[in-house]
């Protein structure tokens, strides 16, 4: 029986292609907004094609950029890839940080993050910084999620109802400064130091 030569999943490789998936779905949602004509059909075909096409070199080359990853803190030392991180709980998590920690993380201000309900009802978390209530940035419940999964978020000892910033997000986000991240969707163009 012949072993399969199927790439294995790639967490690397998924945020690549929701960030495609992401683009094509907004330029249509723009152009039909616009009036412009939409050919939607066609730029999911030469995604499609183009992921093919790497994936049929990968393949032939057994290139090793293919191999499994593991996105989260489970048996990995280090900092998180800031890739590997959720689109909305990245803009969430650079928000916290950029508050928080400050750009070049010295910052030393008391950061939380507060249970609220938002407007529309659901659980949230507002950002409170040095104790200011007057910060505007509300964040759902289905978005810091994903940042406590990861372990980016910790419940914080003083309070079980307050989250704050990880050492693993600590890390994180060093990491992101130090390769050149400044922005949130800095996360998916390629830095410095990719891996």
């Amino acid at each position: 029986m012949a072993e399969s030569r199927r790439p294995k999943r790639d967490a690397y490789r998924t945020a690549q292609f929701r960030d495609i998936a992401r683009g094509i779905v907004a330029k249509d949602r723009n152009d039909r907004r616009e009036g412009f004509s939409v050919d939607t059909a066609g730029a999911i075909a030469r995604a499609l094609e183009r992921a093919f096409r790497e994936g049929f070199i990968a393949a032939h080359e057994a290139d090793e950029t293919f191999a499994s990853t593991v996105p989260s803190g489970s048996g990995r030392d280090g900092p998180i890839d800031w890739l590997l991180i959720p689109p909305r709980p990245s803009n969430a998590f650079w928000t916290c940080c950029l508050f928080i920690l400050g750009e070049d993380g010295q910052v030393e201000s008391s950061g939380c993050l507060q249970p609220i309900t938002t407007v529309r009802g659901t659980p949230g978390w507002r950002l409170i910084v040095g104790g200011s209530r007057n910060l505007t940035d509300e964040f759902g419940d289905r978005t810091i999620q994903p940042l406590l999964r990861l372990g980016l978020l910790q419940v914080l000892h003083t309070s079980p109802e307050l989250l704050g910033i990880s050492p693993l997000g600590y890390e994180t986000w060093m990491d992101f400064r130090a390769r050149g991240g400044r922005y949130p969707e800095d996360s998916l163009k390629p830095l410095p130091d990719s891996r």
